[in-house]
């Protein structure tokens, strides 16, 4: 088997095969491990999503991510802080009481508070928080995974240009290096890079490299728990343990494979937003940052699997528009299954790619 992509989600398979006894494991990996999106990221897990189908597949792998990671080597510092939405207006209070509602009819917490509960704003008025939700620790996870499989499957670090195909099925890859490699199973989790990788290949798949930025500042004293998010000043943004407040801008991009460079534009706009919402650190100043790719679908939701039509032995798992972290584990545990068992596990149904010339999207607007 060829796996594409050495990310939290290549990673993630590659793993759960080993641990079901699977070896002839092959991956590609253009750069070196998590250097895509798995390691520029802010590391976050929820439940409440938009659409029915987010929030059944959150129901089932957030438990199997906070369960899985006690099973691994290194500690990803898992914890709960919860989401921590400020309400500016009627119309924003309106839309978030229809969520709770739907919400709750799930079985997932959340409440209206008064801002002023929470010390460190300087908001007055109504806000929502959603205890379930959490955080953890990106880098441990994907390299307790690489450090399970290391001995066990064979890393290439090269480019894949396109797939090759043979009467009908999957013959193998060739390579940006020269040469090709030869196998009857090849799996793309290659985040931003599969729908281009798939077109190369003379197959439609609808993903898409949307930049992002983020940024660390200098630490403070530790009094921002939750994820907070704020869609009138849009900013998101939380603190680490060591006390730095780490977040990012909502700013729309044209989707293109653009340059991992932060803008001053957006750095400005982040420590003017944080400054205004949070007391206490009017002088405070920016350590770092980076730029990565949210790989969006034209219904901002993943996709998993194969279609009937696709040559055999083809399979897919990218295109989480964001959400690709949180779900790595579950969706290795269920991609693993898929490819071992030759049944489509229920939960990987509403994921395939046939979704799209069926027309039966998924209705997700709760990007964050």
């Amino acid at each position: 088997m060829i796996i594409i992509g050495a990310g939290a989600h290549g990673l993630s398979l590659a793993y759960h095969l080993v641990r079901e006894g699977f070896n002839d494991i092959k991956i590609i990996e253009m750069k070196r491990v998590g250097f895509g999106s798995s390691s520029r990221n802010a590391s976050r897990f929820r439940y409440h999503f938009f659409s029915k189908e987010n929030i059944t597949y959150a129901k089932k792998a957030i438990p199997y991510l906070i369960q899985h990671v006690k099973e691994l080597r290194l500690n990803s510092l898992l914890y709960f802080t919860g989401y921590l939405w400020i309400l500016r207006d009627e119309e924003q209070i309106s839309i978030q009481k229809k969520l709770d509602s739907m919400w709750k009819a799930e079985g997932i917490e959340g409440e209206f508070r008064d801002c002023s509960e929470f010390e460190f704003l300087k908001s007055e008025g109504l806000c929502y928080y959603a205890p379930q939700d959490g955080a953890f620790h990106h880098d441990y996870l994907i390299y307790s995974y690489y450090l399970e499989i290391k001995d066990k499957a064979r890393l290439i670090i090269d480019e894949v240009e396109k797939i090759n195909f043979k009467g009908g099925k999957v013959a193998g890859v060739k390579l940006a290096k020269g040469g090709e490699l030869n196998d009857d199973i090849v799996v793309i989790t290659a985040g931003a890079w599969s729908g281009k990788l798939m077109m190369n290949s003379g197959i439609n798949v609808p993903i898409f490299p949307e930049k992002k930025e983020i940024f660390i500042t200098e630490d403070v004293s530790f009094r921002v728990r939750p994820l907070v998010i704020d869609t009138s000043n849009k900013v998101y943004f939380s603190q680490t343990l060591k006390g730095e407040i780490i977040g990012g801008t909502e700013t729309p991009r044209p989707y293109d494979f653009l340059p991992f460079t932060n803008s001053f534009e957006e750095l400005s706009h982040f420590l003017r937003a944080i400054r205004e919402i949070v007391k206490g650190i009017e002088g405070i100043g920016i350590l770092r940052g980076w730029s990565g790719y949210y790989e969006m679908t034209p219904d901002s939701s993943h996709i998993m699997g194969y279609d009937d039509e696709w040559p055999e032995g083809l399979y897919i798992d990218a295109g989480y528009s964001g959400h690709g972290m949180m779900f790595a584990p579950y969706s290795g545990k269920l991609m693993a299954e898929l490819i071992l068992n030759g049944k489509v596990p229920p939960e990987m149904r509403p994921y395939l790619p046939t979704r799209f010339k069926e027309k039966k999207l998924i209705a997700e607007s709760l990007v964050i």
